[in-house]
């Protein structure tokens, strides 16, 4: 006895098949929405640079301060809460001694963002205005690729020797 296929017989596996595809289609959609707010810090393997986080911190060169990211945003529109491509990143840092427990009193300055693993920066240098004691802002912060980003901050006390703190950071695409 032969048996026939016809399109009835195929019924019940099209509309599993259709309600399937129908399902995926709704999971791709929430999957690309969570994926646009998930920052690719994938382009900075291999490197020393850390995602940016509020509470990082590196110590200065000769050992005397600590400079602690205490936020970074993109100027809007959209505000963004992280490092972004693009000119209007801007950080606030705190600097204080070394244990991070007395407020500096330095003049701070930016120098040019750097792309060591490009050799190449950006062209502007980001300007800083001094807030409450320890706390600056950094403005117009040029981070125009992803990747591994180098803003190294000169530190100059009244008195005695200047200083330098650089934060590694990964820019993310």
């Amino acid at each position: 006895m032969r048996r026939r296929f016809g399109f009835a017989s195929l019924a019940p596996v099209i509309v599993t098949l259709g309600a399937g595809v129908a399902m995926l289609a709704g999971c791709g959609s929430d999957g690309q929405q969570v994926d646009a707010i998930v920052p690719d810090f994938s382009v900075c393997l291999d490197t020393p640079a850390i995602p940016y986080e509020p509470g990082i911190f590196v110590t200065s060169r000769l050992g005397g301060y600590r400079v602690t990211l205490v936020s970074a945003v993109k100027d809007g529109p959209p505000m963004v809460d992280s490092p972004q491509i693009g000119k209007n990143n801007t950080w606030v840092v705190s600097v204080t001694d070394a244990t991070g427990s007395i407020p500096a009193e330095v003049t701070m300055t930016a120098e040019r963002p750097w792309m060591p693993k490009h050799n190449h920066g950006a062209t502007d240098y980001p300007v800083v205005t001094p807030g409450e004691p320890g706390m600056y802002t950094i403005s117009k912060i040029d981070f125009f690729m992803a990747g591994y980003w180098q803003l190294k901050l000169n530190l100059v006390p009244a008195s005695g020797d200047p200083d330098d703190a650089t934060f590694l950071i990964c820019v993310p695409q």
